[in-house]
């Protein structure tokens, strides 16, 4: 059984490994191991992920399984998007589940956790970035009804890669 939870500051390593878990399952074949090391030594590493558990307008879910972490998702308010969708808008920033629980509706709950926090406080959009070559979440994220409004360069490592930037309405004005 699958339960969704607003994370705890002493979860924060647990989740840490689902991400470099889940990244690198996704990732790996497609970057070289240089790459990938760099950008989860930078992204990942313990201190980082802790200051951003405690960054104003964050949020962070955990899906559990008993008692382990099998994903996750950060929702935070930034400026990068301002321009296109005004500044009512927050960001899916990350959303990931280990390999071994894809399957058991992990994503699912996490994007209903995502979308019932984006509604109780009435953003207007929701938007996030996914690779362009990201296949399988470029599809679950179309089903939940987001749709590519642009694109920017995400850097892993030292080579730069086309994230496109994909949105869904919220609320109304």
């Amino acid at each position: 059984m699958i339960r969704i939870e607003e994370a705890r500051f002493e979860q924060v390593a647990a989740m840490r490994q689902v991400a470099i878990a889940s990244y690198a399952d996704t990732f790996a074949d497609f970057n070289t191991p240089e790459n990938l090391q760099a950008f989860l030594d930078t992204a990942y590493n313990l201190p980082q992920l802790e200051s951003e558990f405690y960054e104003p307008g964050s949020k962070l879910y955990l899906a559990l399984e008993a008692e382990t972490v099998v994903g996750f998702v950060r929702l935070r308010k930034s400026n990068e998007v301002v321009a296109y969708l005004g500044a009512n808008a927050i960001e899916l920033q990350r959303l990931y589940v280990l390999t071994l629980a894809q399957g058991k509706s992990v994503g699912r709950l996490l994007m209903e956790a995502s979308l019932h926090y984006a509604t109780s406080n009435q953003f207007e959009w929701i938007w996030l970035g996914v690779w362009e070559k990201n296949y399988k979440a470029q599809q679950f994220y179309a089903r939940w009804g987001f749709e590519r409004f642009s694109e920017h360069t995400f850097w892993m490592g030292d080579d730069p890669q086309v994230d496109w930037l994909l949105k869904k309405k919220i609320s109304g004005s």
